[in-house]
């Protein structure tokens, strides 16, 4: 995992400065080489990233086991990426045009692929419908510009359930259970989906995760971790896809 902060850091540094020259360089010291049929995405649009190891004198170039690899994203709240490779702009952040990044690891070697995102696309395709009628109030402080675009907060309580539907936007169509193709992937400020403990990137308490949020697809039921410790809020993307068809929400975590 150090290497993953220290390729965040990095990450961080030439997307801020715009130098292309960092990028250069990164890509001289990775071994993984990343590549998609389009690196530029509107929101809610859709790429599957490739993985080949790099050609060097003692190893050929080939392709990597997918099983064994795993990803990132530098902004959950602007480009989500999947376990498998999918890749999906959910927003920009309220700009006309970002970027982010998307890295890979296997074991110790690594490899990274830019992202331009735009503000311009289809947008979500499913929708995440409550069914609780008792939810709190997004506090004021937690709003902020970094939410993914489409949809507005949401807030559960410590502890509190919230039931809800998973339908098509054009056909209204429930999808909420696995069973009907649906798949659910969360981020929890690491950037690594599912992360059990992104503490290791952010510093920050495990006290949100996804040991501790759970989602039920059969149900139709999110619970909130019992406790999210001295942190006033924490926030949670929710990714869902259904083949072609994607969505995702924001849930904020807060004090009782």
């Amino acid at each position: 995992m150090l290497a993953t902060r220290l390729t965040r850091l990095a990450a961080a540094v030439a997307l801020a400065t715009g130098c292309v020259g960092c990028d250069l360089l990164l890509r001289l010291r990775e071994d993984l080489e990343l590549t998609a049929d389009s690196t530029s995405l509107g929101a809610g649009e859709s790429v599957r990233v490739s993985v080949q190891r790099k050609a060097s004198w003692f190893r050929a170039a080939g392709p990597v086991d997918p099983s064994q690899i795993t990803y990132w994203t530098t902004s959950e709240s602007m480009l989500v990426v999947e376990p498998d490779g999918w890749v999906t702009c959910v927003g920009t952040a309220g700009q006309p045009t970002e970027s982010a990044w998307i890295a890979a690891n296997n074991g110790a070697s690594h490899g990274h692929l830019i992202f331009g995102l735009r503000p311009d696309g289809p947008g979500p395709t499913l929708e995440l419908v409550t069914a609780t009628a008792d939810m709190p109030p997004v506090p004021q402080k937690a709003q902020g510009p970094f939410a993914p675009c489409c949809s507005t907060l949401l807030a559960l309580k410590e502890g509190q359930q919230m039931r809800f539907r998973i339908q098509s936007r054009a056909t209204r169509r429930e999808l909420t259970s696995s069973e009907t193709g649906t798949r659910y992937t969360l981020f929890f400020g690491s950037g690594i989906p599912n992360d059990s403990r992104p503490s290791v990137i952010t510093g920050g308490p495990d006290t949100v995760t996804a040991r501790t949020f759970l989602l039920d697809d059969k149900q139709g039921v999110m619970t909130a971790p019992d406790t999210i410790g001295s942190l006033n809020y924490a926030r949670v993307i929710v990714f869902f896809r259904n083949g072609p068809l994607v969505g995702w929400r924001e849930i904020v975590v807060i004090h009782k």
